[in-house]
């Protein structure tokens, strides 16, 4: 049975990325099947930490987002609609309600209470749905959000949808930073959460808001610290705060950054260094004793 592990981080630059591309290239190095999720549709590069693309499998657009279309021929002009919108998407023109596409959430509301019928929904492009094989040979689903797309916790759903269908032991899946959609849509019905934090108060922070969603979704959560001698005395006060095990502490290390610029995951490029022994040494709790 495929079983999901999903990265997250309550702010951007914990090193989220660096531990889901390092855990995936640690559980295919052991010879398990596993797909790579990229879920932060507006800024991927999960792929990029796994050696870029090899070649592309699969891609298409997704049509995940409805628009209002207003016919003026029979529109009255009672101006119901913008009365009920509560995003302020739309305003009176001269020949009815004029639809401000930005604010615009697609719930339907107005072409609800529209007494003519003068308004309908259209579908509209949401993003791209890419499945690439990364050279180091680990399949990964990604998704492209349109430039100021919305919905982009429904594209993360389509690609752990697609990831299930394709036969593997591992879902491992890089979430976006924050707590918004796209973040619910990651760790929902997982079987793991991986929290990362760093030794900051915004890095703490976020974890904490971050655990909230978990616990009221009933997902199972640990958490890594990372380059955690950065800040030693916030760090140990991390750990006698946060509510969930610790799996490691990772300390800072410039050959993560000289890894990730080389595009190489770091098991990979300096498999001898002590951090590479600090993942390999919490990667084999996760695949031993939690999953």
């Amino acid at each position: 049975m495929t079983k999901e592990i999903a990265i997250a981080s309550g702010k951007g630059g914990t090193g989220k990325t660096f531990i889901a591309s390092n855990l995936s290239f640690f559980l295919h190095d052991q010879g398990m099947k596993v797909v790579a999720v990229d879920a932060d549709v507006e800024a991927p590069d999960l792929v990029l930490a796994l050696g870029g693309i090899k070649k592309v499998i699969e891609s298409s657009s997704f049509y995940g987002s409805q628009l209002p279309k207003v016919d003026y021929n029979k529109c009255i002009k009672c101006w119901r609609c913008i009365e009920a919108c509560k995003f302020n998407a739309l305003l009176k023109g001269e020949n009815g309600p004029i639809v401000l596409h930005e604010l615009c959430e697609g719930l339907g509301t107005c072409a609800i209470v529209c007494p003519v019928k003068a308004i309908s929904f259209e579908e509209v492009k949401t993003g791209d749905l890419i499945i690439a094989l990364s050279k180091e040979d680990i399949p990964v689903v990604m998704g492209e959000l349109e430039l100021g797309g919305e919905n982009s916790g429904r594209l993360v759903y389509e690609l752990r949808k697609r990831a299930r269908t394709m036969q593997c032991d591992f879902i491992d899946i890089d979430s976006a930073p924050g707590i918004g959609c796209p973040v619910i849509s990651s760790i929902v019905g997982v079987d793991v959460l991986i929290i990362v934090i760093e030794p900051t108060p915004q890095s703490l922070k976020g974890a904490f808001r971050l655990l909230e969603v978990a616990k009221s979704l009933d997902v199972r959560t640990y958490a890594i610290l990372n380059k955690y001698d950065i800040n030693p005395s916030f760090a140990r006060e991390i750990e006698k705060s946060i509510d969930v095990d610790i799996l490691g502490r990772i300390a800072y290390n410039d050959s993560v950054i000289e890894a990730y610029t080389s595009m190489v995951p770091l098991l990979k490029f300096k498999p001898e260094s002590e951090i590479a022994w600090e993942l390999r040494k919490i990667f084999k709790v996760i695949l031993e004793e939690i999953i």
